[in-house]
């Protein structure tokens, strides 16, 4: 579907089980002209927000008609809902050939200090899997992450290209970024540090944290033990900013 420099940016390789998240706009921009292009054969779009009985509001995102009104509907919604040069909402089981996309609404994430594992389900699942079987998938369900405080978590998959994992999924604020400063201070130039989170929000907090300490975001993944953040060590001196860092929260 892309071509191997479309998707190049994503040099942390995917775990079996797991899903990639798009970082660049200009990736999901590309995934969505192509299905645009193929007229919607093999492709269905799935709003997934459950809606409490008597709720009627309409929805802020038409997707009642043709497929490809609704992916330009759903495309501006996200740009104008999440207003940053990042995406990070939307994940894939394939970066250059996807079959299967799990798009969460902006306004339904919250941050990497979500210790409560009241992880949001997609609100819009793009797939080639017909009704029946996507629903036997389970790749639309609320339930694929759920990680309610008090409840044991599942191990996170070791990648083999980090150098150092911190698992911040119970860790409150400002725990998460202030540890993530000081792992970054331990690594080499050039070496990967992965931080594990429960909430596809807490890419908000990732870029924040680049921003602060002059780390690369290589590329993230959704599994069923929650979202893997893949940063890769700058030369850059803002390593020192944990002051910085915890006075801005």
């Amino acid at each position: 579907m892309l071509d191997n420099h479309d998707a190049s940016r994503q040099s942390v390789a995917l775990l079996p089980g797991t899903l990639a998240g798009i970082i660049d706009w200009h990736i999901l921009d590309r995934i969505f002209s192509v299905i645009r292009q193929s007229e919607g054969s093999g492709w269905w779009l799935y709003r997934n927000d459950a809606r409490m009985l008597g709720d009627n509001r309409p929805s802020e995102v038409d997707t009642i008609g043709d497929l490809a009104s609704s992916l330009n509907a759903l495309q501006a919604y996200l740009r104008q809902s999440h207003p940053r040069h990042y995406c990070g909402l939307v994940f894939a089981d394939s970066l250059k050939d996807p079959t299967l996309m799990r798009i969460f609404d902006p306004k339904s994430l919250t941050s990497i200090c979500n210790i409560y594992g009241n992880t949001p389900a997609p609100s819009w699942v793009i797939s080639t899997m017909n009704p029946q079987q996507l629903s036997a998938s389970r790749k639309t369900s609320s339930k694929l992450q759920n990680h309610r405080f008090g409840k044991d978590l599942p191990t996170a998959p070791k990648h083999p290209q980090i150098a150092d994992s911190l698992d911040a999924r119970r860790m409150g604020c400002p725990l998460p970024l202030v540890h993530t400063a000081r792992s970054l201070r331990r690594l080499a130039v050039g070496e990967i540090l992965e931080i594990v989170t429960i909430d596809p929000g807490s890419v908000n907090d990732i870029e924040y944290l680049c921003r602060c300490t002059g780390a690369k975001h290589l590329a993230l993944a959704e599994g069923e033990y929650g979202y893997s953040y893949y940063i890769e060590r700058g030369s850059d001196e803002k390593l020192d900013s944990e002051r910085k860092i915890a006075d801005n929260q």
